[in-house]
């Protein structure tokens, strides 16, 4: 530095001053730069997916409140599945309107237990590829409208019934009071949910 600023014409002080403290900061950025740029890099990835984690059966080393949220975006994930083959554009299914309704309700519901996940844990999580799945969407889909209209009833009652039944027995053990308060509100709307289908599906030409 003694001699860069040596090389300096005399009496330009203030000139050599405010060069030498350009110097020392433009290296110092360059340092801390590349120090983030390090810990960028080292940085997990936060995205997991359930496929893996079943695969390593490591779902036991989770904190209760991951795992529970985990496994409810899992069976989320089950009824989504088929409402999306019966609902889709090329199905054909007779309940393809009804399952089409269900289907943006229950995306809701998964996508609120996601942004939880994210928000709480920051975990991406991709949920396990759902077995069974498509056996069940071509048997509804092959069915005529009433008929299918009470198995469709009759599958989305049974998953709601579940989850509801996983969340009161799971409420006295969650910790986190955040996931708390959801998990309260979603065991009432799906309560209400229950008692709606277990009036029965919609007549026929309707849904």
């Amino acid at each position: 530095m003694s001699r860069l600023l040596g090389g300096l014409p005399a009496g330009g002080w203030p000139a050599r001053l405010m060069l030498a403290v350009g110097i020392a900061l433009a290296t110092a950025c360059g340092r801390d730069r590349t120090a983030g740029e390090s810990a960028a890099a080292a940085a997990p990835d936060s995205t997991l997916f359930g496929d893996d984690r079943a695969r390593a059966g490591d779902s036991a080393r989770t904190t209760p409140d991951l795992a529970l949220l985990e496994r409810l975006v899992d069976e989320y994930e089950v009824l989504d599945v088929v409402m999306d083959g019966l609902a889709g554009p090329g199905s054909g299914a007779p309940v393809q309107g009804r399952a089409w309704k269900g289907d943006v309700h229950q995306d809701a519901a998964k996508g609120r237990l996601l942004d939880l996940l994210l928000v709480e844990f920051g975990e991406r999580y991709q949920p396990r590829t759902p077995a069974g799945a498509t056996r069940t969407t071509d048997s509804i889909a092959a069915l005529p409208h009433d008929a299918g209209s009470r198995a469709l009833n009759a599958l989305v009652l049974d998953h709601h019934r579940r989850v509801a039944d996983w969340i009161r027995a799971a409420l006295p053990g969650v910790a986190n009071p955040r996931i708390r308060e959801f998990l309260v509100k979603l065991h009432e709307d799906l309560s209400k949910e229950i008692a709606k289908l277990s009036a029965g599906p919609l007549p026929t030409g309707v849904g």
